[in-house]
């Protein structure tokens, strides 16, 4: 009898399956259905869409703010637009100045909705219906465009790993740009600079992509560049010192003059190459006769020669006491 009610039991749960496996074949069917209905009646939907703006008269600037996006209508069936609104990309649309008509103000254009249409409509697949594009016009200042060319101030920190340091200047290329605007703006630009960008741990030569800042005020100027290059020549550098006499200048005849101490050390940087090559004789340390404290018997020390290509230069003493004696 047990084994009897273990049997019927297997059944009962068999029989249940069954029937649950049926229910979610017929509601799969049912969802598939209704999805396939849905998606093949017609809708209209409106979409917002980034502009491009085509063929800008060479000779014109614009100084109003142009719409960046255009809401366009469209009437297509669900799985055009499924298919549409699940791509990776989507389209822009591209407005051609030439369709720009001039208003009685010769400098103000306008460009209509229905001069549009059959351009943007063909962006699109055939099963996609343009239907209203809004906003309906967009009105264009164009403006007589000039033209200078200004210098580029560049913004640019370098943190050098220890013994690293500049081979020579920075250069920046192009150290000029041509900018472009109409009259009023362009008078305002005697400049423009770069974004400030900051280089850690520099222990190699290097270019930099300096990005040029526009303002606000310079919207809608022209720039013939959007960025300048920085080159950054390094090289690895040691310590270096050096003993120098200390001179006089501007002594008057029949003076005789001595300084405490008569001799300074210089401190410098140097790179490995020209370790070698510099010496005590590349350097002038003097003091002025004429530079005379009567409330100090100290002067100070100045390096008027230095030779190319060193960095960090210090002395050891800054300022020497002196005797004057006919």
């Amino acid at each position: 009898m047990a084994f009897t009610g273990n049997t019927d039991t297997k059944r009962l749960r068999s029989r249940m399956n069954g029937r649950g496996i049926t229910f979610i074949i017929c509601l799969l069917l049912s969802m598939f259905f209704w999805l396939l209905m849905t998606l093949s009646k017609e809708y209209v939907t409106t979409v917002r869409f980034p502009v491009n703006y085509n063929n800008l008269p060479l000779d014109k600037v614009v100084s109003n703010n142009l719409p960046e996006t255009v809401d366009i209508e469209i009437k297509a069936k669900g799985f055009s637009l499924l298919a549409y609104k699940t791509r990776k990309t989507h389209d822009t649309v591209d407005i051609d100045m030439k369709d720009a008509r001039a208003l009685n103000n010769k400098n103000v254009y306008y460009l209509l909705s229905n001069s549009r249409t059959d351009k943007i409509r063909a962006q699109f697949n055939n099963e996609i219906y343009v239907s209203k594009i809004s906003p309906d016009t967009i009105f264009i200042n164009f403006n007589k465009k000039v033209s200078k060319l200004v210098p580029v101030k560049y913004h640019l920190s370098l943190l050098f790993n220890k013994q690293y340091n500049l081979t020579d200047s920075v250069t920046i290329q192009p150290q000029f740009i041509t900018v472009a605007a109409e009259t009023e703006v362009i008078n305002k630009i005697d400049s423009v600079e770069t974004q400030h960008i900051t280089l850690k741990n520099v222990s190699s030569s290097t270019t930099v992509k300096l990005p040029i800042i526009k303002t606000q005020e310079q919207k809608h100027v022209e720039f013939s560049s959007s960025y300048v290059k920085a080159i950054v020549n390094v090289t690895k550098y040691t310590e270096a010192s050096l003993e120098l006499p200390v001179e006089v200048e501007n002594l008057p005849a029949g003076y005789t003059f001595k300084t405490f101490p008569d001799k300074v050390v210089v401190k410098f940087n140097v790179t490995f190459k020209n370790y070698e090559k510099i010496n005590a004789l590349d350097f002038r340390a003097v003091v002025d006769y004429k530079k005379i404290d009567k409330e100090s018997n100290k002067l100070k020390i100045q390096l008027t020669k230095v030779p190319d290509g060193i960095r960090n230069i210090k002395l050891a003493t800054e300022r020497v006491e002196y005797i004057i004696s006919k």
